[in-house]
């Protein structure tokens, strides 16, 4: 079974270094990086080919407050979390990146980790994951 294209949230990190990041990845996978703001706000649908959304931890909070993951962040192969020394979350984003560890859909890095660990993470997570799996908005 082939593997498919990944489906990734990059969270954390200052807005420039995450945004960087994010376009790098989406480059890597040639998949489109859509702001979370499209997606989570604006409902853009996603993209079936695979995607890498760029948020800030923020972005969880108000999430978990409207009722639940929406289909962008619960259907993720993978939370790369950026974490900078010292951030903390709040309660929300806080159950919401426990939801994903416990998935073992969380990966969380120094903001300058080389891309190269990222994608090899990327590239576990989306291993078995078929074309079918899951839909783009319920």
């Amino acid at each position: 079974m082939g593997v498919t294209a990944p489906r990734v949230v990059v969270i954390g990190a200052t807005e420039g270094l995450r945004i960087a990041r994010a376009g790098r990845l989406a480059a890597h996978y040639g998949v489109p990086r859509l702001p979370a703001v499209d997606v989570l706000i604006r409902r853009q649908p996603l993209p079936v080919d695979g995607y890498v959304i760029d948020g800030a931890p923020q972005l969880l909070d108000r999430v978990a407050r409207v009722g639940g993951l929406l289909p962008a962040l619960a259907f993720a192969d993978l939370v790369v979390d950026l974490r900078e020394a010292g951030r903390t979350e709040g309660e929300d984003a806080g159950r919401i990146l426990r939801y994903y560890e416990a998935r073992g859909a969380l990966a969380g890095f120094r903001p300058d980790a080389p891309d190269g660990d990222l994608i090899l993470a990327i590239d576990a997570a989306r291993r078995g994951r078929t074309a079918a799996d899951p839909p783009r908005w319920p």
